[in-house]
């Protein structure tokens, strides 16, 4: 009680403080109510949002003044600390914003600029997926070309959320192909008869090809597809393989890194990384986590000097991504019955000493190793307009897979 008798004149100042901001607020509010359509939004200011924060960064100056005047010595020390470090941290944070700012001015080039394709508008939300390709959809890949569209690509959907393979003939393919992966399976900046599970049928009269395949996915999402569908079901063939197309990146995916905990916006599969088992999304599953993880990705300082976090691959890493394709092997072996289950190494600069190849054969997984079937990344099999595979590289991923397969599966 003593604390408040002193300070009872500057709660009584706050107090009101916080009624003329309260009453300004209602006030403008009702002023936008009979203006305007009655939302709380006034130019584009959520009214309601703005006061709460008004009023809660008040009240946490308040708390620091506070505790920095009726504190013992060794809680001031403490908390001049931490103020001094926020404070530097947000300075150095504006400081490299300008620069980073200023470096991203446009240069002057005669060299033709993409833009796009929106990818927004590709996918809707999954319970345990995070994100899917939107069933029974096309989705319009449009690149534009200062700022008019320049190429438009159609990727076809079916219901059960997988890209559409083009002259599917069920009755006279005896057996299967699953292919799983990101966008290099998907086949972003292609067309539908252009990906590699459209060459690998092309090139196979026997097999009936599945695109399991997505923007941006990784191991955790082949797992969670084989732990919370029944793939078996979805497919007509009895007999087959399933393969996965492993590009290094995956191991930020399976972490997951502060760099694809932004790109993704935390929606992916979580993952029990004792059980192995994904459970649900890791964004609502890890809400302190991801929010934190999106302060570091937003960070200036990360985005100027191209970071992440951690910084390098770390034993662990290389073990959890590992662990995860065991774990699909295993639920398709469970649900297939077989184990023609593959990895497939895509050429895409893997590191020369990684112990991804060993950790995956150690645990009896099935490695194709494509690391040097061509140069990538290189312009004679990228898009013009694009980062990723042209038709060219996936014809060939596909033949290649056609004929280690062909050896792998002949009895001996």
């Amino acid at each position: 009680m003593r604390f408040f008798d002193q300070n009872k004149i500057l709660f009584a100042r706050l107090g009101l403080l916080f009624f003329l901001i309260t009453v300004v607020l209602l006030l403008v509010i009702f002023i936008e109510f009979l203006v305007g359509n009655g939302d709380g939004v006034w130019f584009d200011y959520d009214l309601r949002v703005l006061g709460f924060k008004l009023i809660s960064w008040m009240s946490g100056a308040l708390a620091l003044y506070l505790l920095a005047r009726y504190s013992p010595p060794l809680v001031q020390n403490l908390l001049l600390s931490l103020v001094s470090v926020v404070f530097l941290i947000y300075a150095a944070e504006t400081v490299v914003g300008w620069i980073h700012s200023a470096s991203q001015k446009p240069a002057v080039t005669t060299t033709p600029q993409y833009a796009g394709p929106a990818y927004d508008s590709s996918y809707a939300f999954d319970e345990f997926l995070g994100r899917k390709p939107i069933p029974n959809h096309v989705f319009k890949w449009v690149k534009t070309l200062n700022g008019k569209p320049a190429i438009s690509i159609d990727f076809t959907v079916d219901s059960l959320s997988r890209r559409v393979t083009p002259a599917v003939d069920s009755a006279t393919r005896t057996q299967y192909g699953l292919f799983l992966g990101c966008s290099f399976t998907y086949g972003d900046a292609v067309r539908d008869n252009e990906t590699i599970p459209y060459f690998f049928q092309k090139q196979n009269a026997d097999f009936q090809t599945y695109n399991y395949g997505f923007f941006g996915y990784s191991p955790r999402h082949a797992l969670a597809r084989f732990q919370h569908q029944d793939i078996a079901k979805q497919v007509t063939q009895k007999q087959g393989f399933a393969v996965y197309t492993f590009i290094d990146d995956h191991i930020n995916r399976a972490i997951p890194s502060v760099g694809w905990i932004g790109m993704y916006d935390g929606f992916f599969p979580d993952i029990d990384e004792k059980t192995m088992q994904t459970t649900g999304v890791y964004r609502l599953n890890h809400p302190l986590k991801y929010r934190a993880g999106m302060m570091l990705f937003k960070s200036k300082i990360r985005q100027h000097y191209g970071m992440d976090f951690p910084f390098v691959y770390r034993p662990q890493d290389y073990e959890l991504t590992a662990n995860l394709l065991k774990a699909t092997q295993e639920a398709y072996q469970k649900q297939f019955g077989n184990n023609r289950f593959y990895v497939a190494l895509y050429p895409d600069q893997l590191k020369k000493d990684s112990p991804m190849p060993k950790l995956l054969q150690e645990r009896g997984i099935k490695v194709l190793d494509y690391r040097k079937l061509f140069p990538f990344p290189s312009k004679q099999y990228q898009c013009t307009y694009d980062g990723h595979p042209n038709p060219e590289a996936h014809r060939l991923f596909a033949a290649q897979l056609a004929k280690d397969l062909q050896i792998l599966q002949t009895p001996k």
